[in-house]
């Protein structure tokens, strides 16, 4: 996790020099040229609802625009969006800018294997309906492409940003691969990402936490259709859902909190029918900001997620 940390700690000035530059690109021209869904799903295996991204535009080879309208349930983070709905979208919107470099124009996966959060924005209330986001990808070999992305708010101020390493898989080598994970595609019946996860078996001590997620068929609605996996944004949504159980536990309070940064590594995916396990360790005791490892595993063992938080209790 040392080389993951580093990223996040130089993320906060790349972000704005980035950021900075975009913003006088995308107010110097007239909008860029529209993706409608159907070239972006030629693209990329996300769909509805997992992408709910709206207004994509390309605005050059490698950076992409699009608006977002927050709808997971924030619970105890600071507005305007929680941080695993922001890390979802910027992915999704971090793929089609990967897509749109790729110089293959046929589908493939993009999956997020290394990331890297930053907030910035110090404001704890916004009233902003709509966010906007930026994507760049600023690397793309043949099987491994880097993006930048960031959310602003209805005001042009900068929220949060992500950097993300992908592993580009063509579709019919995915298929071979995971072909032991193969479901005919049914409709979605009902969006999860309007919810809140629903941990169960909470355990709670004085360092740490555990809790059982439950099937990842009950979350996977629109992220790969005939392979139905895990979206790596509801399981860092699931984790630091835990993570808020566990600062009440220590705390003794309800306290609202802010997730300043975190690192991710997700190896592998969790597929349908798989049951996914949590774990978090507190890593220092301060409680000011809360340093805290969070894990998921499978319940044969496979490691889906490995997560360091830096956490901020909001008094």
């Amino acid at each position: 996790m040392l080389i993951m940390e580093a990223i996040a700690t130089i993320m906060h000035k790349s972000l704005a020099l980035t950021y900075s530059k975009q913003l006088h690109l995308l107010q110097s021209e007239n909008g860029g040229r529209c993706l409608n869904q159907t070239e972006i799903f030629d693209l990329i295996d996300v769909h509805l609802p997992y992408y709910a991204l709206m207004d994509v535009c390309l605005h050059s080879e490698s950076v992409v625009t699009a608006k977002i309208s927050p709808e997971h349930p924030i619970g105890k983070e600071v507005n305007p969006i929680a941080s695993a709905e922001a890390y979802r979208h910027l992915a999704t919107l971090g793929s089609v800018s990967c897509a749109m470099v790729n110089p293959i124009k046929s589908k493939h996966y993009y999956l997020a294997r290394k990331g890297a959060f930053k907030r910035v924005s110090h404001k704890t209330y916004s009233t902003s309906k709509e966010l906007i986001l930026v994507a760049e990808c600023i690397s793309f070999e043949k099987e491994i492409a880097t993006i930048r992305a960031y959310i602003l708010d209805g005001e042009d101020d900068l929220i949060c940003g992500i950097d993300i390493s992908f592993q580009v898989i063509p579709s019919a080598v995915f298929a071979e691969l995971f072909a032991n994970t193969y479901q005919p595609f049914f409709p979605a019946t009902e969006n999860p990402f309007t919810k809140k996860n629903q941990l169960s078996d909470i355990q709670l001590s004085k360092n740490g936490a555990k809790a059982f997620l439950g099937k990842v068929s009950a979350y996977d609605s629109g992220h790969f259709l005939n392979h139905p996996a895990l979206p790596i944004a509801i399981l860092l949504g699931a984790l630091l859902d835990l993570c808020v159980h566990l600062i009440h536990h220590t705390t003794n309070s309800k306290t609202h909190i802010k997730v300043r940064e975190f690192t991710l590594l997700a190896d592998n995916h969790a597929f349908a029918e798989e049951t996914i396990f949590l774990h978090v360790i507190q890593e220092n005791y301060t409680q000011q900001p809360f340093k805290l490892r969070c894990t998921a595993q499978t319940d044969t063992g496979k490691s889906v997620g490995d997560v360091t938080a830096i956490i901020d209790v909001i008094r």
